[in-house]
């Protein structure tokens, strides 16, 4: 009896110490860093240009001008239309603030509201920490490509439960990605094309982000992207916003 008890109590010891929730594998943390690697390399500043194609045969089109100083810490200036010219938005480590300009004020936004209107969401475009975000693991492997799932780790607040990533074998470039609710439901799909060098840098110069509940979809075009080292600091703060 003695044994059976130090067994089953051996037994529960491992079973607390095994996470029940997916953990990540070295070699899909590798391959997602490296494609983190050519969508925000360090310190970065892109132009890109978007527009909105709605089912009513509506278009919307925005221009856009990027700076990270990481993934975690982001600002987008607003050029165009007229209309959202000055408007800007800023994520340090998930918190989200916007500017407007015809009322000077500055407000918080969440992760799942839009960017101008469209498919891409502030998570999207802001928040490229993903490995701090997501558990990864590779579930799927052919001669060509890595698929790898992306599990939002417990109280990260990821703006999706599951992202699947599709990753070409061959200089590491992502292919497409799924995102889907915690009920499984699949809600976006975001189509990466053109691999194009900016100033070095090889990475999609084309992204489309389709909305498989509304038939929408928006198209990004990476107009230019560079490493910019020295941003100033005063361009990543709150308080700093419409200035």
């Amino acid at each position: 009896m003695k044994k059976l008890i130090v067994f089953l109590a051996l037994v529960l010891v491992n079973l607390t110490t095994v996470p029940l929730w997916t953990q990540s594998s070295p070699k899909a943390v590798e391959i997602v860093s490296e494609v983190l690697k050519k969508l925000s390399p360090g310190q970065w500043t892109g132009r890109y240009a978007f527009t909105n194609y709605r089912v009513d045969k509506s278009e919307q089109s925005y221009s856009l001008l990027v700076q990270a100083k990481n993934s975690q810490t982001v600002h987008v200036s607003f050029f165009d239309p007229p209309r959202d010219k000055g408007r800007q938005i800023l994520n340090i480590n998930g918190e989200i603030w916007s500017y407007l300009p015809d009322s000077h004020k500055v407000v918080r936004l969440a992760d799942r509201d839009s960017i101008g209107n469209g498919d891409f969401n502030n998570a999207d475009v802001l928040r490229l920490n993903w490995l701090d975000l997501y558990d990864v693991k590779i579930v799927k492997e052919s001669a060509t490509q890595y698929v790898i799932d992306m599990t939002a780790k417990k109280e990260s607040g990821a703006a999706y439960f599951l992202i699947r990533l599709w990753v070409l074998k061959t200089g590491l470039q992502p292919v497409q990605q799924h995102f889907y609710d915690n009920a499984g439901h699949h809600m976006k799909t975001l189509k990466y094309r053109e691999i194009k060098t900016y100033h070095g840098l090889e990475r999609p110069g084309l992204l489309i982000m389709e909305n498989v509940i509304t038939s929408q979809r928006t198209v990004l075009t990476v107009q230019d992207f560079q490493q910019t080292p020295n941003l100033p600091e005063s361009r990543f703060r709150p308080d700093n916003l419409g200035k």
